[in-house]
């Protein structure tokens, strides 16, 4: 039994590290190519685009620098489509709405509180852009991330572009300190490793934008997608990816295009926007094995490793456990060895590219990620079939 022990921690070891070293080799191959595009498209390249924000029961403060950020873009061919989808605290948010109904913003309030997908779908068939982008009404924009996200459509196979998406609230405790580091990992290393063979495979919430061409196509099947009977509440995000990525385009990662959104600032916060995470991940995981033989290769490869590498290291646990307590502590020691070991490898490629020695806290958030992330998303999988956590309450995590 120890023996098989030993050698089993090896072979996770070696595919944990081998994945993570993949990725940060193209991850890092991606950010030199996008080095090298000082411009990538001419100047006077500006086609239409059409930002639309979808907000529900958003904090008037919060709302309103979304919305100033939104306004401050120096992006000539920019209209902005604000739905506020029933939000029960639209008295308070009216305020809001009206200082920037007009000129470059159209405010559109829905009846009645419908989801974000078919929020989104009403204002769909408004829009007038050649490029719809997307954006939660908590994030802000800097100047020059239209200019940016857009400038990647000059190539006419890419369908969809995401960016870099930062903490605003970073310092505010350990735990956000530890998202931002890993919202980094996430954008530099993991969708960054998939642009580089343009199959980015979620473009995320705060920042994302699509061509429209495309959009006009998968829009009626992106609103009424159902899973076990459920219409789909969450996962809007990655959905609409796949679907670009179905349709045979290039979906990338802008590394200039940037975006501040807020992190839960608790544990509970943090667990709910997990949960809702990782059921959209499964889900879209056999929604998108479908046609993923149609992609590169890179794409299944790493699908299949994002889904299974976690329960390997959760059944390497509950054996180096068993034999922990039946035989030796030492292999305990051996396994949070390894467990740190993958952990400083992750975070020396932070520390390397930005200089900020604060990417060392990954070590802690590898036993974050073993004993709540890891049995968070067994709890997703075991009731994926549940929407209830599809929407938010007032400054709960992100929709």
């Amino acid at each position: 039994m120890s023996r098989f022990i030993a050698i089993y921690l090896v072979v996770y070891g070696f595919l944990a590290l081998g994945h993570l070293i993949v990725q940060i080799v193209l991850g890092q191959l991606d950010h030199l190519r996008q080095r090298k595009l000082v411009a990538p498209a001419p100047l006077d390249w500006t086609p239409a685009v059409s930002l639309v924000v979808t907000v529900y029961n958003e904090d008037l403060a919060v709302l309103h620098k979304c919305l100033s950020s939104i306004d401050a873009q120096d992006y000539p061919r920019l209209e902005a489509f604000v739905i506020d989808d029933r939000s029960s605290n639209r008295d308070d948010l009216l305020d809001v709405l009206e200082e920037f109904s007009g000129g470059r913003f159209h405010v559109m309030l829905s009846t009645q509180n419908r989801g974000k997908r078919a929020a989104q779908r009403s204002v769909l068939d408004e829009v007038g852009g050649d490029i719809i982008m997307t954006t939660d009404s908590d994030t802000i924009l800097p100047p020059g991330t239209v200019q940016a996200l857009v400038a990647r459509f000059a190539d006419p196979r890419v369908g969809a572009v995401t960016g870099d998406v930062h903490v605003t609230n970073k310092k505010a405790n350990l735990l956000t300190r530890l998202i931002s580091y890993r919202y980094w990992s996430a954008f530099h290393q993991e969708r960054a490793a998939q642009s580089f063979f343009r199959v980015v495979m979620c473009c995320s919430g705060p920042l994302a934008a699509y061509r429209r061409t495309v959009v006009d196509r998968v829009k009626d099947e992106y609103v009424s997608q159902v899973f076990l009977g459920q219409t789909c509440t969450f996962g809007d995000d990655r959905h609409m990816t796949n679907l670009v990525l179905r349709e045979g385009y290039d979906v990338v990662f802008e590394e200039k295009a940037l975006a501040h959104t807020e992190a839960p600032t608790t544990l509970a916060g943090y667990v709910r926007q997990q949960v809702r995470w990782n059921k959209s991940f499964y889900r879209e995981m056999l929604w998108t094995l479908k046609f993923a033989h149609r992609r590169h290769p890179y794409m299944v490869v790493d699908l299949l490793f994002q889904g299974v590498l976690p329960f390997l290291l959760m059944f390497a646990l509950g054996a180096t456990a068993f034999q922990a307590v039946f035989v030796d502590m030492s292999h305990l020691g051996h396994y949070f060895e390894l467990l740190v070991g993958i952990a400083v490898v992750r975070a020396m490629y932070g520390v390397v590219r930005t200089k900020d020695l604060g990417f060392l806290l990954f070590v802690v958030y590898g036993f974050l990620h073993l004993f709540l992330l890891i049995p968070t998303r067994l709890y997703a999988l075991g009731t994926i079939g549940r929407t209830h956590w599809g929407t938010r309450n007032l400054k709960v995590a992100a929709a």
